[in-house]
């Protein structure tokens, strides 16, 4: 029954995926008094890459090609260990704590910056550079916050994080928590490519992700692309299962209890987005310099869970 469980954690998240930021580009049309594209965007995009022929440059090695498939690999194992819609580990569950997830991330994120080297492209090149500049300040924030976290529940499993917060109003209403909250929510912003760290445009001042798929074309770059909406699904995800609103995930096996606990899910992320949303239409791009200022913030609330724990000894 887990493994069933798996597979249709598995499906939830690749399909629902690109549906939730089509969602959040039509929602921030509106806010501008535009039409905007539908909804389904992402699924029209993604089909018609596929069907396109893919056109890779002459000067790369291999490991260009195989990159976008190995990192949507590596995003798909991630949907299969990380609590999207069950509060107890399914069949995968406990392969990789919090650190293991991390660090998936991590060699997902370092493979596409070598694979945008090796294309060649200066654009590309560009955006690996910006994206390791901030990669080096923003992973040990998120190492932080996990630690927090961990020192919490006394965990660095997600599942048990998730119960503790879920049954212990003391900790949810915690400064440590809620430190921890803010500051993952401004890690969340820099690793979903929103402002006021990037934007999505073509121009060079808001490029960084965008840049080093600069030269992906066809099926590469629709696995590129579906693994983007993948990493920032199972990151909003877990920002809302595990830090900000771990409440109604199923906490023992009952068919009824996750189905139902799907659209629930659904509409927690439809509330993420609606922030995430009012919040990129609300601020200015930051100069690309200044994106270090907001980082240095996160680490301050990072920085402040700290303190609020030990200050208090840990007594809430």
């Amino acid at each position: 029954m887990r493994i069933a469980l798996s597979v249709l954690q598995l499906l939830y998240v690749l399909l629902l995926s690109p549906l939730i930021f089509g969602i959040l580009a039509k929602f921030e049309e509106r806010i501008e008094s535009k039409k905007g594209p539908s909804v389904f965007q992402p699924y029209h995009t993604l089909l018609k890459l596929f069907k396109k022929q893919s056109v890779i440059p002459e000067s790369s090695s291999p490991l260009f090609h195989m990159t976008p498939y190995v990192t949507f690999t590596l995003y798909t194992f991630l949907t299969l260990v990380l609590p999207m819609i069950t509060a107890f580990p399914l069949e995968f569950g406990p392969t990789v704590d919090f650190i293991g997830g991390g660090l998936t991330f991590g060699a997902a994120a370092l493979l596409k910056k070598i694979a945008s080297l090796d294309s060649r492209s200066n654009y590309s090149h560009l955006g690996a550079s910006r994206a390791a500049s901030m990669g080096a300040l923003s992973e040990p924030i998120t190492v932080l916050i996990f630690i927090m976290l961990g020192v919490i529940s006394k965990t660095n499993n997600p599942y048990i994080i998730n119960n503790v917060l879920q049954t212990s109003s003391s900790w949810y209403l915690s400064l440590t928590h809620w430190f921890v909250a803010a500051a993952f929510f401004m890690v969340l912003l820099i690793e979903t490519g929103k402002l006021p760290i990037e934007h999505s445009t073509t121009t060079e001042v808001g490029m960084i992700d965008q840049a080093m798929d600069m030269e992906y074309s066809g099926a590469d770059l629709a696995f590129s692309e579906w693994g983007g909406y993948v990493k920032k699904f199972l990151l909003m995800s877990v920002f809302i299962n595990v830090y900000t609103v771990p409440f109604f995930v199923p906490m023992k096996y009952d068919l009824g209890a996750i189905l139902l606990y799907m659209i629930i899910h659904f509409l927690k992320l439809m509330g993420l987005v609606f922030i995430i949303g009012l919040f990129e239409e609300s601020v200015s791009k930051f100069r690309f310099f200044k994106n270090f200022d907001y980082i240095a913030i996160s680490f301050s609330l990072a920085f402040l869970s700290f303190l609020a724990f030990y200050t208090t000894k840990g007594s809430f």
